[in-house]
């Protein structure tokens, strides 16, 4: 072993001169197509002025690229060792050594069987040895395969040094850009900023966009502003100079969705401006109305969402306001006062039990105003009208064929009694005048009580003059009166016109009767209807 010392340390001396002249090509190389690829992308960047998307997917697949070029050219040169014997096999074709090195590398190894003859292998161990110490181990290996690659890199870094250097302000932009940022490519002329008036862009409503631009640049006579909706649809809108020299105004009629706006002035454009379009809220008032049980049923086939109602007089009306969007605030106006609304789950109600909506009387206007939660409020006001409508006094109307009675007769008399929500009894009011004497009676009578209460009645009543003992030549007044139902209230009373009956002798009742006719019934209807205005109003 000690006979090869020169020949291993010159065989180790050639194993790492080629694995550096590997490792060195295969990364000359890499850097040559890494230097293209930055060259390749600088020059698409410049020419197209290309998004973060687009730089991110180029970026990518060029990262991709480099990886694997790596990992086929650099990997493989970094990880793979000659072998000593192989070296030792070059060095003996290169030098045409008669002596066998690799068979003296074999025989000198004490970890390998051996056979032959012991005297053969020392002659050739000893013979390899003498060679070793007078050889020029790399003499023969080729290099200029390795300056070529440095060359190439070297050319590869002077192609991009030349625009660092040319175009500083460019190549900076690009190495920017490389990190996604939004720095642009100097132009001649430069968009500062693009901003819209107002704090926000709300649904429906027009928006003015203002773009400015550097005054030590050019200054373009117009531009456009490109609006790119969100469903895709794209329209062009001129960009004109404002009343401010640099400033260049334009106003877009209505934002219906979210967009993105590009300016164009000279040769520069803004970088896209995403715009999210607000949505205005949507108020719905609710007329909660309390209508006394007894008219209830005329009052509920209303819509709980009308702004305007029917409501009847001494109804408690209880509001409350949702909105399809989170509310910060709500008014209700209700003629001069403002009442705040408190927020309870979402419904915003009247602060007070004790407003002018409790117990109406007359009818009353009202007007909501809203403001959710990103200080948006309606384009319109919310109005209503709560129409009050009071409880009619009943009317009655009666009358009788004839005005004669008999002392102890029953006579009939013919009524039509009506009312807008029902009447709760007829009766009627006696009065005895007797004649000769100073002396009036007074009774009253309940002639029909109504379950339920009926909108409308119509009959004949009899009323019984046996027990009042009556004589030829007294008066007997009739009123009948009307009672409407108004549940726990008291109704209202109203009377008929008084019929006055003369009690007189036999034969002068049975000459007056001779004078009605069979159609004088007929007659009587028709009478107590036009009174009572059948016809216009139930």
């Amino acid at each position: 072993m000690q006979q090869l010392t020169f020949l291993r340390r010159g065989l180790k001396k050639v194993q790492r001169y080629r694995s550096v002249a590997r490792v060195g090509s295969a990364c000359a190389w890499w850097f040559s197509f890494f230097a293209w690829s930055f060259l390749i992308l600088f020059a698409i960047d410049v020419l197209t002025e290309m998004g973060n998307l687009e730089r991110f997917v180029l970026l990518a697949a060029a990262a991709g690229i480099l990886g694997w070029q790596a990992w086929k050219v650099v990997v493989p040169a970094v990880v793979d060792r000659e072998d000593l014997i192989l070296v030792a096999a070059k060095i003996q074709r290169h030098h045409d050594i008669p002596s066998d090195l690799v068979a003296s590398l074999q025989f000198a190894d004490a970890q390998r069987s051996q056979y032959g003859s012991e005297e053969l292998r020392g002659l050739v161990v000893e013979n390899s040895s003498l060679i070793s110490e007078k050889l020029d181990y790399l003499a023969g290996f080729s290099r200029p395969e390795m300056w070529k690659s440095f060359a190439v890199a070297l050319i590869s870094l002077t192609l991009v040094v030349i625009p660092a250097i040319t175009s500083p302000t460019h190549f900076q932009t690009f190495l920017n850009r490389l990190l996604l940022q939004d720095a642009r490519y100097p132009t001649t002329t430069e968009i500062l900023y693009v901003r819209i008036t107002g704090n926000s862009v709300v649904h429906g409503r027009p928006v003015e966009f203002v773009v400015t631009v550097d005054l030590k640049k050019e200054l373009p006579a117009t531009g456009t502003l490109e609006i790119t909706n969100e469903s895709g649809s794209v329209s062009v809108l001129d960009l004109l100079p404002g009343d401010k020299t640099g400033e260049y105004t334009v106003t877009l009629e209505r934002a219906i969705e979210d967009f993105a706006a590009v300016a164009y002035l000279g040769d520069d454009r803004s970088n896209p401006q995403h715009i999210s379009v607000l949505q205005v809220p949507h108020p719905v008032v609710h007329m909660n109305v309390i209508t006394p049980p007894y008219a209830a049923d005329a009052f509920d086939n209303q819509r709980t969402g009308s702004r305007n109602r029917r409501v009847l007089q001494g109804s408690n009306v209880i509001p409350h306001v949702e909105s399809d969007k989170p509310l910060k605030s709500a008014t209700l106006t209700i003629g001069e006062e403002n009442y705040s609304l408190i927020n309870e789950d979402g419904k915003w109600k009247m602060p007070t039990q004790n407003h002018p909506l409790m117990n109406i009387q007359s009818t009353t206007r009202y007007q909501v105003d809203v403001v959710d939660e990103d200080d948006i409020s309606p384009t319109r006001r919310i109005t209503g009208i709560l129409q009050v409508r009071p409880d009619q006094k009943p009317r009655i109307v009666a009358a009788t064929v004839i005005n004669l009675v008999l002392s102890n007769a029953a006579p009939r008399i013919k009524f039509r009694a009506v009312d807008d929500f029902g009447l709760g009894q007829v009766a009627a009011s006696i009065t005895i005048i007797r004649s000769g004497v100073n002396e009036v009676d007074q009774s009253k009578i309940i002639l029909h009580r109504f379950t339920p209460p009926l909108k409308t009645v119509a009959d004949t009543v009899a009323i019984e003059l046996e027990d009042f003992d009556l004589k030829i030549g007294d008066a007997v007044q009739v009123a009948l009166n009307t009672t409407d139902y108004r549940g726990s209230l008291d109704g209202v009373v109203a009377e008929a016109e008084v019929i006055e009956l003369m009690v007189t002798s036999r034969a002068e009742f049975l000459a007056a009767m001779r004078e009605v006719d069979s159609q004088t019934d007929e007659k009587l209807d028709r009478i107590i209807k036009a009174q009572l205005g059948i016809g216009d109003r139930q």
